[in-house]
């Protein structure tokens, strides 16, 4: 699970200790302050896996090295004649950052430092402050070449601080599984699937058959996550927060504010490859659930599951697409469609509608949380849906909230899975969908239907603040 972010200063001690252990399953790594974190390489063959964990010993030692010279950056802002893997890191870190729209950042480090003071001194840092140094680190450039890197002045003038946490793991991994296959071929070893494991990202591969990576989270039971060929990156929420002030805070800090990420939930990224993994895992969590899994829906060959604070799960679109489940009330391939319309209306003061549509049991228990569109204050006036769900829930109002939209014809799709991610069981069911508009009126309808394995076709329609409702499963 995700340790400690990394402190600039403690580069040097996590990866000093990264040693091979004669005989083990594993190469360990450095203690981050006093906790372990194992560097993991599972082979099928212990004999294969003895000799290529010799072999990479170089390379662990390369790490110690490339360790050092980042700790040397931060604390002299210029580095002489840089290796070329702090040079590739540097390019890295500016990639992603341009990539992800400053919604991840190598250059945190120094307010990681005021955040653990923060934690000392039990009292919280200010807010518009800490904001200001946020948006001018992001700014702040660096020089780099084969003679040095170097910190700009105005750079070493404020304090800047790299901290790689994430991007470093990754960036671990995939040397690592390059290295083993190039062993293997100098060696004539014959290929074998494996995985690596280093803190919070594990990379699989895994040509031949889908393996499957347990993950434990805090509170809850066991999940496994099939990859293939892929790279995993798991925040576990409750094993990154630390306390300011009496507050138990995200660990995790938001790039352009310098601030702990709110209502953050455990996350999980697969991707085919580590590096965006474990950058992923971090930056998704800058913005809402909601804008996460959008912004994941829109990527190639990257899947997401989100479980907040409560216990519930909200997937991208592919996560489950992989899973070898069998046991379904309905053909495998087929998905429920849910069609609904935001009329136009001819009134002198309109505003977009908020909106929110949910499945329930038939004792009106809630069974998934499809859509909220809107946010603020005006979701009281959801009525049905603040009193169930939306007050006694935050992280809930996080992952579902959107935009609101306006006058048209919309669908959302329903995988049949409840809100810990696990399908739903033969009965009977409610749709519902309630709107509410400022300076309008509220509407709520209810289209039950019968999941039996046979197709489904129910329709409703509003009289009003929403039009033709449609759920369909074929």
């Amino acid at each position: 699970m995700l340790r400690n972010v990394f402190l600039p200063r403690c580069w040097l001690r996590m990866v000093l200790a990264l040693m091979l252990v004669s005989g083990s399953a594993f190469l360990s790594a450095a203690a981050l302050v006093v906790k372990e974190i194992p560097l993991q390489l599972r082979m099928g063959s212990a004999g294969v896996q003895e000799r290529i964990e010799q072999n990479l010993v170089p390379l662990v030692e390369k790490f110690n090295t490339v360790a050092q010279e980042i700790e040397q950056l931060n604390q002299d802002g210029i580095l002489s004649s840089p290796s070329k893997e702090v040079i590739e890191l540097l390019q890295l870190c500016e990639h992603w950052q341009t990539q992800l729209h400053d919604s991840f950042s190598c250059r945190l480090g120094a307010l990681q430092r005021d955040w653990e003071t923060a934690a000392v001194k039990s009292e919280l840092p200010d807010r518009a402050l800490l904001r200001q140094k946020a948006r001018q680190y992001l700014k702040l450039q660096w020089q780099v070449d084969k003679t040095g890197v170097r910190f700009s002045d105005v750079a070493i003038s404020a304090g800047l601080q790299l901290d790689l946490q994430g991007l470093w793991q990754g960036w671990v991994l995939e040397q690592l599984a390059s290295a083993i296959e190039k062993i293997t071929a100098q060696q004539k070893i014959a290929p074998s699937d494996f995985s690596l494991v280093y803190g919070s990202v594990t990379l699989s591969v895994n040509k031949s058959v889908v393996s499957e990576q347990q993950v434990t989270l805090t509170g809850l039971s066991p999940l496994l996550v099939p990859l293939k060929n892929q790279s995993l990156a798991v925040l576990d929420r409750q094993q990154h927060l630390r306390k300011v002030a009496h507050y138990p805070m995200s660990k995790l800090l938001v790039p352009k504010e310098g601030w702990p990420v709110e209502f953050a939930p455990s996350l999980l990224v697969r991707t085919n490859n580590a590096i965006e993994a474990g950058v992923l895992v971090q930056a998704l969590l800058s913005v809402s659930v909601h804008d996460a899994l959008e912004q994941v829906n829109k990527m190639t060959n990257v899947t997401a599951l989100a479980i907040t604070e409560t216990g519930m799960f909200f997937a991208s679109k592919e996560w489950y697409s992989e899973t070898s489940e069998s046991t379904t009330p309905w053909a495998v391939e087929q998905k429920f469609s849910i069609d609904y319309e935001i009329p136009t209306l001819d009134v002198a003061e309109y505003r977009r509608p908020y909106l929110a549509i949910w499945i329930a049991d038939e004792q009106g228990n809630s069974i998934l949380q499809l859509q909220l569109l809107g946010n603020g204050r005006w979701l009281r006036d959801l009525r049905l849906w603040w009193r169930k769900f939306g007050r006694a829930d935050d992280s809930l109002v996080d992952a579902l909230a959107g935009a609101t939209a306006k006058p048209g014809r919309y669908r959302i799709e329903w995988d049949g899975r409840d809100g810990q991610g696990e399908k739903v069981v033969q009965g009977n069911y409610e749709l519902h969908v309630e709107v509410a508009r400022e300076h309008g009126e509220r509407e709520a309808i209810v289209v039950p239907f019968v999941l039996n394995g046979q197709p489904i076709s129910a329709t409703a329609k509003g009289t009003q603040e929403i039009g033709r409702v449609h759920l369909d499963l074929h």
